[in-house]
């Protein structure tokens, strides 16, 4: 995710929203979806010292999260170990 900036042609005033950049499978492009729309840069100036600053470094600590969501599991199996044929909570992993 990163913090979209766009600027207004017609007032010059710049929008902030925050966007996620994914590939698509299927069309083999890359795509990006607004998560948030936050709204103008002088308006958020008035909540915010540096919405800017305070926006990028909220979306680095979403990445980050996302990122730990996302870590591999890791797990042991003892290769001894076997499945008693009466559990009813077993499972096949291959």
């Amino acid at each position: 995710m990163y913090l979209r900036k766009m600027k207004n042609k017609k007032t010059g005033r710049i929008y902030l929203s925050i966007v996620h950049s994914y590939r698509d499978k299927v069309t083999k492009t890359t795509r990006s979806k607004t998560i948030k729309s936050l709204g103008y840069l002088d308006d958020l100036e008035k909540q915010y010292d540096d919405p800017i600053t305070f926006f990028t470094a909220e979306i680095q600590r979403i990445n980050k999260q996302q990122d730990t969501d996302r870590s591999p599991i890791a797990f042991s199996i003892d290769k001894g170990e076997r499945i008693q044929t009466d559990e009813k909570n077993r499972k096949n992993l291959g």
